[in-house]
């Protein structure tokens, strides 16, 4: 019993199948981080689509915000809002000083 269990020891360790066995866990490990790579891969590629369509978004609203702005700014409005709510309107001729 001893003899056998002896010589299938020395079989296994054989230099050819532990190389064998060697091959096929580089092999495996291999696979594993190709596969690893690519579900990274397809995970920063849809974090990129999120803040591209972020920036987009932003980009949009910032778009809006310029040309409301600039209706605010408009000096026709500006003069509507001090006639109306300020009950502003623009002096006489007999109320001009003129300062020299």
């Amino acid at each position: 019993m001893m003899k056998t269990s002896a010589a299938f020891l020395l079989w296994v360790i054989s230099p050819r199948y532990v190389a064998i066995s060697i091959l096929v866990l580089v092999l495996g490990m291999s696979a594993f981080f190709v596969s690893f790579s690519s579900h990274q891969t397809r995970e920063l590629y849809r974090s990129l689509h999120v803040i591209q369509k972020q920036r987009d978004d932003l980009d949009y609203e910032y778009q809006k915000l310029i040309l409301e702005r600039g209706a605010f700014a408009d000096y026709s409005r500006i003069t509507d809002l001090a006639k109306k709510q300020l009950n502003m309107r623009s002096p006489l001729t007999d109320e001009l000083v003129v300062l020299r």
